[in-house]
């Protein structure tokens, strides 16, 4: 078995199926079938976005606060799509303009 599905399962066994779906920023089913080895398209981006999202010893490396969890990545990258430039509190501008244009969320 490959590492990239081991650790997919492990979080989905840890978390369940719908917070890891959140934290990768892809579907429920797809986690639920990839993990199932029922998915019948290509698992390429699924395998890239384990990668980056738990490459780092199931934490993702934030470039404005460092280590972060997974989850509060994908809560972060979401807030910063709906408010996007219209935060007031410069720090806050900047790490939504940065979790904007991060390789980890970015498809």
């Amino acid at each position: 078995m490959s590492q990239w599905i081991e650790i997919l399962k492990k979080e989905v066994n840890a978390k369940g199926p719908k917070i890891v779906a959140q934290e990768l920023g892809i579907n429920r089913t797809t986690v639920d079938l990839v993990c199932q080895d029922k998915y019948q398209a290509s698992t390429d981006k699924v395998i890239a976005r384990v990668k980056k999202v738990y490459g780092h010893d199931g934490n993702v490396l934030c470039p404005v606060l460092e280590i972060i969890t997974p989850l509060r990545c994908a809560e972060l990258w979401n807030k910063a799509k709906k408010i996007g430039m219209k935060a007031s509190n410069p720090d806050t501008l900047k790490l939504y303009k940065t979790c904007l244009n991060c390789s980890v969320r970015r498809n």
